[in-house]
């Protein structure tokens, strides 16, 4: 049975569920608030939450039903008849229970993501929040600073903090209430979140030189929070207990730590590297908000309602993980690791990280507001499949996740996707990545020269964070410094050449084994593109092939595995790109 209390004091809704196995009670907490609705016909009825449910019982005890909070997605219909027959259950159920699961019994709590060791941004107001009873006075001070709040009727509280300049002498946090909670050994610094699938996921123990980082790691002032999200999502059939704790408000769980040679094992390779070029570049603490999964699609990473808003989104919300718009690797996947779970399926339930919406509700709205300086994203593995459909979808993300943290067009830095022999979808999807650089205020890391043709893993972690921290640096804090490689910036036919003008190459154009250029083609009219050979000229690049004498079309790179070798004097490579002449 699942129980579901909504305003102490005003009308209340109990579910009484019965499910395939044993019935026991449930204590559920908040999640989408759905409105619930009177009686229509002969039966009572409330819209799609998201919680597959066989058999429902609801009572009415005011003129409306208010609000329900639940999990997942399909919709109540309770006939009348049931509604008279279960009354008096329902009513001892609600005696039991409605006092011991009022939130005007809550104690107060902060959200997840405040805990000891942690780092708050500097230089920004610092959004704290919780949950405490409805109509509490709520009391938050740091260090010198209190301010008092009450909470709402929904016993939701938020103040902001002024903002302060980066430190690492300790500071405690506290919040008083009816209760006190106290938050110490907290730093203030540059605060980053670190999100996407396997490679961003990919641990410091397995990266190259794994153990030699691992053991080195002693930075007392780079801090960690890794929310892992369990059951993870590896080539099995998930357990009855995996099935329970995957919806998203039970999926991730984790809590700040300092770097050290015990933490940091399982942490996320290249948010490391990333991480500690800051604090070695800045001198001030930096902490790491890490939150990927791996094999997870875009589309997990966006809210259900902002996929729904759009039209062009919306057909990848139906018949998951059937949908030909999911990739292939997705719904295998997904369909071995809830092999037998039809319940939750036919409902329309959130029961898997890889479904559309998850990982938003799961590792991205419980975050924010928290005030950060940006995001790092290694992702799109599981895309590659549709490259204008993720145009699409990265560019939902990246406007949703500035529109909840309400910080404007904060930087978000990415990795276009490496070398990978048989990839033959990942061209495309690397010009998908280039055309998302059209985005304010991002900035991809191209690293087409660092992946392991036959691994979709490469190890060469370090070099990728090395090459998102020179973003950041660039970006974020505004260094005079070159962090991207050559650009295509133009193209011009002269005869039987075409000319390629580049941005981004400061020092120069040249290559990194010091001969002609490799990687080029073009083509005609007929678009039928042929191997080009091709030289520097200060900094442009001719192209031509000998058996095309009027070339409309150049591509660098374009290919699952290329030979590229171009760079610039920082030594960063170009992109791959396919261009036309206008």
């Amino acid at each position: 049975m699942v129980l579901l209390p909504l305003e102490a004091w005003g009308p209340v809704l109990l579910v009484l569920y019965t499910g395939p196995a044993s019935e026991e009670f449930l204590s559920h907490s908040p999640a989408v608030p759905a409105k619930v609705r009177k009686y229509e016909g002969d039966k009572m009825k409330f819209p799609a939450t998201g919680v597959g449910v066989e058999r429902a019982l609801v009572q009415n005890s005011g003129p409306t039903l208010g609000r329900a909070s639940l999990d997942t997605d399909p919709g109540l219909e309770i006939p009348r008849a049931i509604m008279a027959r279960y009354w008096v259950t329902i009513s001892l159920i609600m005696a039991f229970s409605l006092f011991r699961n009022s939130p005007l019994l809550a104690k107060a709590t902060l959200a997840p993501v405040f805990s000891d060791h942690m780092v708050l941004q500097c230089g920004q107001p610092i959004p704290v929040w919780g949950i405490a009873s409805p109509g509490e006075a709520v009391t938050i001070t740091l260090g010198k600073e209190t301010l008092r709040t009450v909470a709402d009727p929904a016993g939701h509280w938020l103040v902001r903090l002024a903002a302060r300049q980066a430190t690492d002498q300790p500071a405690t946090l506290v919040i008083t209430a009816s209760n006190t909670l106290s938050v110490g050994d907290i730093l203030i610094g540059e605060v980053w979140i670190c999100s996407g699938q396997s490679n961003m996921h990919w641990p410091l123990r397995l990266a190259a030189n794994g153990e030699k980082e691992v053991n080195s790691a002693q930075l007392p002032n780079l801090r960690l929070l890794n929310l892992r999200g369990s059951p993870y999502p590896s080539g099995r059939e998930f357990s009855p207990r995996d099935r329970e704790n995957s919806v998203p408000r039970k999926y991730q769980t984790g809590g700040w730590a300092v770097c050290t040679p015990q933490t940091i094992p399982e942490f996320s390779a290249v948010a490391f590297f990333f991480g500690r070029e800051l604090y070695g570049k800045m001198n001030i603490p930096i902490g790491l908000i890490h939150n990927s999964v791996g094999g997870t699609p875009t589309e997990s990473w966006i809210s259900r309602s902002a996929l729904l808003a759009d039209p062009a989104l919306r057909p990848i919300l139906s018949n998951w993980p059937e949908n030909e718009l999911i990739s292939s690797f997705c719904r295998k996947r997904a369909g071995m690791n809830l092999a037998g779970f039809t319940q939750g399926l036919a409902g329309g339930s959130m029961c898997h990280p890889y479904q559309p919406g998850f990982m938003y509700e799961s590792a991205i709205g419980p975050l924010a507001p928290f005030a950060m300086r940006g995001v790092i994203w290694y992702q799109g593995e599981s895309n590659t499949h549709n490259p204008m459909l993720h145009d699409r979808l990265f560019s939902t993300l990246v406007g949703q996740w500035r529109e909840v943290w309400g910080q404007g067009d904060f930087p978000f830095l990415f990795v276009q996707l490496p070398n990978l022999a048989g990839a033959e979808d990942w061209p495309g999807f690397r010009a998908s990545q280039l055309r998302a650089l059209r985005i304010p205020n991002t900035g991809m890391a191209v690293t087409i020269d660092i992946g392991d043709p036959g691994d979709v893993h490469p190890p060469a972690k370090e070099e990728v964070g090395h090459r998102l921290a020179l973003l950041a640096r660039d970006i974020a804090y505004g260094e005079k410094i070159e962090s991207s490689g050559p650009m295509l910036r133009d193209i011009k036919a002269a005869g039987k050449d075409l000319r390629l003008g580049f941005s981004r190459v400061t020092g120069g154009l040249a290559t990194r084994d010091k001969k002609d250029p490799t990687g080029f083609e073009v083509a005609g009219i007929d678009m039928k593109f042929a191997p080009a050979m091709a030289r520097i000229e200060a900094n442009e690049i001719a192209v031509f092939s000998p058996g095309i004498a009027e070339p409309v079309a150049v591509r660098y790179g374009f290919a699952p595995n290329p030979r590229c070798t171009v760079v610039n004097g920082a030594g960063l490579p170009a992109s791959p790109f396919e261009a036309h002449v206008k």
